[in-house]
């Protein structure tokens, strides 16, 4: 798609996860001109210059599916990005991103938000609801009436219970006490073998330790939880079980920040640890229904990248109505399908 304006306004939206990046270009009106990917976006796992070059990579993607020449218009930028929790992390990511090159001489404004921000403008646009992310870390946000409220997504160390550094930390827990006798047996233990490519278990500790695993290496792990409760080991479905109730208790926790559990709104779940499938949804939606039960779990209206691109709308004085929210959808469609959440 190529623009008609050579002054047009561009629209770029981001979401940097744990584990991967989507950039998504729009013009004013709301049509998707371009649609990237790159690989993960917090600081914290990987390193600001990382971070930085996966999202110049998304942006690059993007570019070149647009069809527009990089002199030839206005950008404005919108970065949701995981892994801002404090003002010293905003200061971080928001030097850089300032000091960082898209596109040559394009410096319109630059907006830095958490990423479960641009996850709930994107899921609700300004209906009410809670977006529950779950990736390599976790967090629940809501939003109601103009108001939000966080809660949870405290770092690997001192928090993110449920996401899938957690299922993948406490995998290789179980594996290992298996191996001593000290737990029950587990097929998760020849499964980790098998995916570290190692011949015996202490080779486990050796990619963890000596190797230094990262932490989207763990979260990954996560798929061999889901895969071993799949097939009836008891192990792994009580782990999912557990993650289930703690993020079902996310979700509850957000809502009622904003005096939401008597009322409808819907529920969105993003991020990699829900292909888990019924053994952790079931539970997850057993524990947010016993608290809040005219709470219903929706479909979002658009991906987080797209959600980046909301707020930089609303920000200008646009309001995103159902013109506008139509044409985004029909067009995110035609130009990319689906923009996978970025975990």
């Amino acid at each position: 798609m190529t623009a008609r304006d050579p002054t047009a306004e561009v629209y770029a939206g981001f979401d940097g996860g744990g584990t991967r990046t989507t950039c998504v270009l729009c013009d004013s009106r709301g049509s998707v001109l371009g649609v990237g990917s790159g690989g993960p976006a917090n600081y914290h796992n990987r390193g600001v210059d990382d971070a930085l070059s996966s999202l110049r990579g998304a942006f690059e993607g993007a570019l070149s599916r647009s069809g527009l020449e990089e002199d030839r218009f206005k950008l404005e930028a919108c970065f949701g990005l995981a892994g801002l929790d404090s003002p010293k992390d905003f200061a971080i990511m928001r030097r850089a991103i300032g000091s960082m090159t898209l596109a040559p001489g394009r410096r319109g404004e630059r907006l830095v938000e958490n990423d479960w921000r641009t996850a709930l403008a994107g899921a609700f646009v300004d209906a009410p609801g809670v977006v529950l992310i779950a990736g390599t870390g976790c967090v629940a946000a809501a939003q109601r009436g103009g108001q939000v409220a966080r809660v949870g997504g405290w770092g690997l160390v001192v928090d993110d219970r449920g996401s899938g550094y957690d299922i993948g930390r406490d995998a290789l827990y179980a594996a290992m006490r298996d191996y001593d006798g000290r737990g029950p047996r587990t097929k998760l233990l020849t499964m980790l073998m098998r995916r570290l490519r190692v011949s015996e278990p202490q080779g486990i500790i050796e990619r963890v330790y000596v190797e230094q695993m990262p932490a989207s290496e763990v979260a990954s792990l996560a798929i061999l939880v889901s895969k071993a409760a799949g097939s009836g080991d008891a192990v792994a479905a009580k782990i999912l079980e557990e993650k289930a109730r703690i993020l079902g208790e996310l979700v509850v926790s957000a809502a009622s920040r904003l005096d939401m559990l008597a009322t409808r709104f819907g529920v969105f779940f993003n991020g990699g640890v829900f292909n888990a499938g019924s053994p952790l949804l079931v539970p997850l939606e057993e524990t947010i229904r016993s608290a809040a039960p005219r709470a219903q779990i929706v479909e979002p209206r658009f991906p987080p990248a797209c959600g980046a691109v909301v707020m930089l709308l609303e920000r200008e004085g646009r309001k995103v109505d159902g013109p506008i929210v139509k044409r985004m959808q029909a067009t995110l469609k035609k130009a990319h399908g689906k923009v996978a959440p970025s975990a």
